[in-house]
């Protein structure tokens, strides 16, 4: 399994010591805000993946619906939340997602 992208990003940002002032995130916090990231996307491709839709369409969905919990996410993480490159990030990792549900059902199957 890969390592979660907002998991990634929180280690990224407390090594580089993200804003002076600001409280920073412990590791496993961190990965108690990516691993709710990361639930929501699983279950939102399994449900909402019809297989006729691409995987950068099911993706755009996925962002959209767990929009609160990415927002969470940054808001957690000290992330800024215009950021295009985290939302390019955020797009990819969705993507990822999508691929490793359909690469399961096929397995099952």
């Amino acid at each position: 399994m890969r390592k979660p992208f907002i998991f990634s990003l929180a280690l990224s940002s407390l090594v580089a010591g993200c804003g002076a002032g600001q409280e920073k995130p412990m590791a496993e916090e961190a990965s108690g805000i990516s691993s709710r990231v990361v639930d929501c996307e699983r279950k939102a491709a399994d449900r909402y993946d019809d297989g006729r839709s691409t995987i950068s369409e099911l993706a755009q969905r996925i962002i959209s619906i767990c929009a609160v919990e990415l927002t969470k996410a940054r808001l957690g993480l000290n992330l800024s939340l215009h950021d295009p490159q985290i939302q390019l990030d955020e797009l990819k990792h969705a993507a990822e997602i999508v691929e490793e549900a359909r690469e399961s059902r096929v397995a099952r199957e």
